[in-house]
């Protein structure tokens, strides 16, 4: 609530017909990853906070401690059913279930942690012995920057009009900057690629499974039947084919 106070008077507004910020608008800006800057969302909160808000409304609405490998897990938990948002909950005598909070879904999975750090392990082993699947997603189109339109026709009528040199150098830096700022950043990519190296000659260490995890899944998808890895090239990686295998 106070952050949503301090907004109202502070600003960003909310939306353009509103100044006005409540706390289930914050809420679901810290409930969400995505605007951690995923999926070419504004980054609006950094991952050190959003994982901390995660961590605090853990402790506060739950019983049951929040395990340490559950956290990145958590971040990324989907319903296997419809995609909204999983939430964690143990206020049902300390067992830990996880709920759907798109509201025309609801669906709830009991689950404890250990079982789901398992069966997340299980599936990301299989994607392990299968690096070939680590194709990097196609870089999106970014949409188009207005900011960029306006300072490139601004620096056209400057050079139709002949303005002064010091007018034109600073039009021509800063457009040159903001389209820089569209490029698709290569890191993502290129740390994909260092890591298939690494699982193509076996290495499959804690430490490797977590960064495969961090890199290559989007989403873990559960069910009452089973859980799955979506990953960011939108392969999905089935339990029941790790189980199988």
């Amino acid at each position: 609530q106070t952050v949503a106070e301090r907004m109202t008077a502070r600003g960003p507004r909310y939306h353009e017909h509103s100044a006005a910020w409540n706390k289930n608008m914050v809420k679901r800006i810290l409930e969400n990853p995505k605007y951690t800057g995923a999926d070419g969302c504004p980054a609006l909160v950094s991952a050190g906070d959003f994982a901390e808000a995660q961590r605090l409304r853990a402790e506060r609405n739950t019983y049951a401690p929040l395990p340490a490998e559950i956290r990145p897990i958590q971040a990324k938990a989907v319903c296997g059913l419809c995609g909204g948002r999983m939430s964690r909950g143990s206020r049902s005598h300390g067992r830990v279930h996880w709920k759907c909070q798109n509201e025309s879904c609801g669906q709830t999975v009991s689950l404890s942690d250990e079982a789901l750090a398992e069966r997340t392990e299980r599936c990301l082993r299989e994607l392990a012995r299968s690096p070939e699947l680590l194709a990097a997603p196609e870089a999106e189109r970014p949409a188009p920057d207005l900011e960029a339109v306006r300072l490139q026709n601004e620096l056209t009528l400057a050079l139709n009009r002949g303005e002064n040199p010091e007018t034109i150098q600073k039009l021509s830096f800063s457009l040159a900057a903001r389209r820089y700022a569209q490029l698709p950043d290569p890191t993502p990519a290129h740390r994909l690629e260092q890591l298939r190296a690494r699982l193509e000659r076996g290495r499959t260490d804690g430490d490797t499974l977590a960064e495969l995890f961090d890199l290559a899944v989007k989403s873990v998808r559960s069910t009452p039947e089973s859980v799955d890895l979506e990953l960011k090239n939108r392969i999905i990686i089935s339990e029941m084919e790790a189980q199988s295998a």
